[in-house]
């Protein structure tokens, strides 16, 4: 395939229609193309008109994309949460409003692409038969698939489509009417929307049927799917800790206040009100997350961010934002992350954080040394258990400072991370078994 004078933007349009993969497929039917099956595929120049319409659609798919990128913190060019981004009274509406607006801008997508594979055909001057041929595949693009009357008229009014190409492809599309079952069918479906690899896109290809018409049906719905309202709270989350932890001198925090150390949930909550919440929509975010967002802090959002993370390949294999722990009776607890963590936070978490938590513990004995009530035993062992606790957790931290464990940001995050594992410093394992043993064997 040679493209020489052809925009870039013209080529990754051209890969990307139907008409190329099937055309691949026909060279290598395995899952698995080759450079050199891509460079058997005959080019065929277009004309400058077809070029630059085409160059045009695919231009306004990337940009598309690359600002709905801007809502994600995975995302190097990311910019803001949809929390903040959207001002809608309720944390639910500003989720509804986002997952509509990215609906709408999705589909705009779809039907580009649908725009361009029409005319990738007309560029190879395709017959009718041969476009069957290629369509009973490889399948149409759902962007071309037909349109209820009242959603293709709201979509039009909705979108901010500016290219008289694309507004006259969807006045266009063939009218249709669906069965009242089947809505409903697909109604109860969105509450599995985005999870796993059920994105708009496959959602549609499933059930074939036009995004414009998912898009009519989700607003219209007003639904909110939960597994994605968790990962766009989660992923808020994991901005604000960042935020707040290299806000922080040491980039050390507890989740329990100690003299002079503000505990986690209170900056937290002072961030979101920084930035324009009010108390009663940081409140709602218990209702997004399943869980009061203190014990999502303490025991869930560690191991799922960590898990969210390793879905993207782009990302480290461990997060940004690291939970120690002391264990199960929660001596001790604290947030780090790794671009402030050094050989000198070792010593600082262990002769100022634990040293004055151990402190306050005592002093509570103290106060309780007196009081018999069941309530007041029940305390006292408990500090019992956290103070054991604490002195196994800083014989680990003394033990990493013999064996000479210095981190430096360069050399990765899981290496940085894999001794923290090995002693069970972590709330939860990030590494599996052979990630550990890999980390392990680098050389420090």
């Amino acid at each position: 395939m040679e493209s020489e004078g052809i925009t870039l933007q013209y080529c990754l349009a051209l890969l990307n229609t139907k008409l190329i993969f099937y055309l691949a497929d026909c060279l290598n039917p395995t899952v698995n193309i080759q450079v050199g099956d891509l460079k058997k595929i005959p080019f065929i120049k277009p004309s400058t008109e077809l070029e630059i319409e085409i160059t045009d659609l695919a231009s306004q798919n990337i940009e598309i994309i690359k600002h709905l990128c801007s809502y994600r913190v995975i995302e190097t060019n990311f910019k803001n949460s949809p929390l903040t981004a959207f001002s809608e009274p309720t944390m639910r509406d500003r989720l509804r409003a986002y997952l509509n607006y990215e609906n709408t801008s999705i589909s705009s997508v779809l039907i580009n692409e649908a725009i361009i594979n029409q005319l990738i055909f007309e560029v190879y001057n395709l017959s009718q038969e041969d476009r069957l041929q290629v369509e009973n595949k490889m399948g149409k693009p759902v962007g071309e698939l037909p349109v209820l009357a009242d959603a293709r008229d709201a979509y039009l009014l909705a979108s901010t489509i500016g290219n008289e190409t694309v507004i006259k492809f969807i006045h266009n599309l063939p009218s249709i009417t669906f069965d009242v079952e089947l809505i409903q069918t697909v109604k109860e479906e969105f509450a599995s929307l985005y999870q796993g690899n059920n994105d708009l896109e496959g959602f549609c290809i499933r059930h074939q049927i036009n995004p414009i018409n998912v898009w009519y049906w989700f607003s219209e719905n007003q639904v909110l799917p939960t597994g994605r309202a968790i990962e766009i709270v989660l992923e808020f989350l994991a901005d604000a800790c960042r935020t707040i932890l290299m806000e922080d001198e040491d980039g050390i925090i507890p989740l329990v206040g100690l003299p002079g150390e503000t505990r986690l949930l209170d900056r937290l909550e002072q961030h979101c009100l920084n930035n324009g919440f009010t108390s009663a929509q940081f409140m709602q975010l218990d209702g997004l997350l399943g869980h009061p967002i203190n014990d999502y802090m303490e025991h869930y959002f560690f191991k799922n961010l960590s898990d969210h993370i390793k879905l993207y390949k782009q990302m480290p294999s461990t997060p940004f934002i690291w939970h120690l722990s002391s264990g199960p009776q929660q001596g001790f607890e604290a947030y780090i992350i790794i671009y402030k963590w050094n050989r000198d936070s070792l010593f600082k978490l262990k002769t100022q954080y634990l040293s004055k938590r151990t402190e306050n513990l005592e002093f509570r004995q103290i106060q309780l040394a007196d009081t018999n009530t069941a309530q007041a035993q029940n305390e006292k062992e408990k500090i019992r258990l956290q103070l054991q606790e604490i002195a196994v957790f800083t014989a680990k931290i003394d033990e990493l400072i013999a064996e000479g464990y210095d981190p430096q940001l360069d050399d990765g995050v899981g290496k940085n991370i894999t001794p923290l594992q090995k002693k069970g410093l972590l709330r939860c394992e990030v590494l599996n078994a052979k990630q550990l043993e890999k980390y392990l064997k680098a050389d420090w």
